[in-house]
């Protein structure tokens, strides 16, 4: 099974494009993972449990406070993948898709953490459109520590809603279910800061950044995760790259419609080439560029093409 680095362009000038499909792949978010990710070992997460008792007193005059009024409406957005080349076409091979779009609203809870709830839409070669919603949970300082995917696992009947939790040693997936099985998480071992890089949410990625250096003389250690679905005799294959980011500096740049005071990085770890990624002082990705080695080869990347802010964000 050839790796995201190892697909062919597919224009008349039948160039060899490293990673062209997995670096856009990169922005399409956790959506693909789902797809194909297979039964995982390990401990498992467990929940509260209920004994059964006298019912709890109950105040009739006391306000019942909705989730919405626990917390407040701080932004929402879309983001969109371009990719000029390969007719459209991003992500690993036998993984592609096109005109991926992702759609969400950003929340700031009662405990002044946010929460991102969105949809993800896109067009795949094997079934044609699709589309699931999703929930990222962030810290107060914008670092995502949990994911949850409402879809089910491509070669596991009984799964879903899917979850992922950043721990601060490791990333503890649930592929759920409705007779969860904690024999079936997943567990990887990797230490802040990390995140997704095949597949990733924009959010994952964006707040890998705000544990940077914000030093242009020192670069940071920074590990991303490529997690692959080669097929049903190998359902996933799980990569840790180490490599570095580095803060290159403030400059203007344009997104949504608007111009951003913007925070600029890069990002290089092995088999891949090196990304430019610009981010808000809140840590909100604006945009990702793909730096192939010539200058000529065709544009690719994620942006924020719709922002709407209701706080001071």
């Amino acid at each position: 099974m050839s790796t995201p680095i190892e697909r062919s362009r597919r224009n008349s000038r039948k160039q060899y494009r490293p990673v062209s499909r997995s670096i856009l792949g990169l922005l399409l978010g956790f959506s693909f993972l789902w797809l194909g990710l297979p039964a995982m070992s390990g401990n498992g997460l467990r929940g509260n449990e209920h004994s059964p008792s006298a019912p709890a007193q109950t105040n009739p005059d006391r306000k019942k406070v909705t989730a919405d009024e626990e917390r407040k409406k701080v932004a929402a957005g879309e983001y969109e993948v371009y990719e000029e080349a390969n007719e459209g076409l991003v992500g690993p091979f036998g993984e592609e898709v096109r005109n991926f779009h992702e759609s969400w609203t950003l929340w700031q809870n009662a405990k002044r953490g946010y929460e991102v709830e969105g949809e993800r839409r896109f067009e795949s070669l094997q079934k044609g459109p699709q589309s699931h919603t999703f929930k990222v949970e962030l810290s107060r300082d914008f670092t995502v520590e949990r994911v949850t995917e409402f879809t089910a696992l491509r070669y596991v009947a009984d799964s879903g809603p899917l979850t992922c939790e950043f721990l601060p040693k490791e990333m503890h997936c649930s592929p759920g279910g409705k007779h969860p099985n904690p024999e079936k998480d997943w567990h990887l071992a990797a230490e802040h800061p990390y995140g997704l890089l095949w597949p990733i949410s924009p959010f994952s990625l964006g707040g890998v950044t705000k544990e940077s250096e914000r030093d242009p003389a020192q670069a940071t250690r920074v590990s991303l995760l490529t997690i692959e679905q080669p097929g049903a005799s190998v359902p996933v294959s799980p990569m840790l790259l180490v490599g570095k980011l580095q803060y290159l500096g403030v400059e203007d740049v344009e997104a949504a419609g608007r111009r951003w005071r913007a925070y600029k990085f890069s990002i290089k770890v092995p088999l891949h080439p090196q990304y430019l990624v610009w981010t808000s002082a809140k840590g909100l990705l604006l945009a990702l560029s793909v730096e192939h080695a010539h200058a000529d080869w065709p544009k690719e990347g994620l942006r924020l093409a719709r922002y709407e802010s209701f706080m001071d964000y």
